[in-house]
């Protein structure tokens, strides 16, 4: 009886010690290989019965929560100087690294599917007479306009880009004929009729020429689609220039 009392006794200590050591330092070593191995911050150690392991899970925990705040640190980091060197600070659109790599990307596709699109390359009219005559906070102000606008009048996922001064470029994709991308000019050059309207309240007409080259057809690598697109809205931008002449 003494000797089966014993057993029973030693079986429920143990059965004690597995509950309130054994499981809370298996559960402990569990989530740290979680961590470890799977980057899994978000796991936490469950509570235990006794203090000292209770406290040394809860500064676990606590270092979980740490390493958490850190790792979302570091991807808004991440994100936001992703975003510095691939957009336009004044615009906030894309800037030509973006849209030179977005280039390369459609022609690839369109190889690969047959797909076309079009590139666009605009450029804004009397800027720098602007700039000279009014400051380069009011030809900010136009620029900040003119993006605004081509962006209302190109589709989701178009994408409008700032090269570099009053230089903007879009690739409208997919296209399928040169209609649909004669009409996108057109809604462009209807939009930038109306007056940019100044921080001072004043109001001022600004226009833009833009030239496009199409693909497959006109160009199949991107130096060349860029020099047909910037030479046709140089062509533009004479005609326009003939044009006011010919009204004045």
């Amino acid at each position: 009886l003494c000797l089966l009392l014993s057993i029973l006794g030693a079986l429920h200590v143990a059965r004690r010690m597995q509950y309130s050591i054994t499981d809370p330092l298996k559960a402990l070593a569990e989530v740290a290989y979680s961590v470890r191995r799977q980057r899994a911050l978000k796991q936490r150690v469950p509570a235990a019965n006794i203090a000292e392991l209770h406290e040394l899970g809860e500064d676990f925990n606590s270092l979980l929560d740490e390493l958490e705040a850190w790792q979302a640190h570091q991807k808004r980091e991440n994100a936001s100087l992703l975003h510095r060197a691939t957009h336009d600070p004044l615009t906030g659109l894309p800037n030509r690294a973006l849209f030179e790599a977005r280039l390369d990307q459609s022609i690839l596709v369109g190889r690969r599917g047959n797909e076309g699109f079009a590139l666009l390359y605009l450029d804004c009219d009397r800027f720098k007479q602007i700039n000279d005559n009014l400051g380069h906070g009011v030809g900010d102000e136009v620029l900040v306009t003119l993006a605004r606008r081509v962006k209302h009048q190109v589709r989701p996922l178009d994408l409008v880009c700032r090269l570099g001064g009053d230089e903007f470029a879009v690739l409208l994709t997919p296209v399928q004929h040169e209609d649909e991308v004669r009409e996108v000019v057109a809604r462009i050059q209807q939009a930038m009729t109306a007056p940019v309207v100044l921080g001072d309240g004043s109001h001022l007409v600004a226009g833009v020429s833009i030239g496009f080259a199409l693909y497959p057809g006109q160009g199949m690598t991107a130096d060349e689609l860029l020099r047909q697109a910037d030479s046709a809205m140089y062509r533009a931008k004479r005609q326009r220039r003939g044009e006011t002449i010919d009204q004045t």
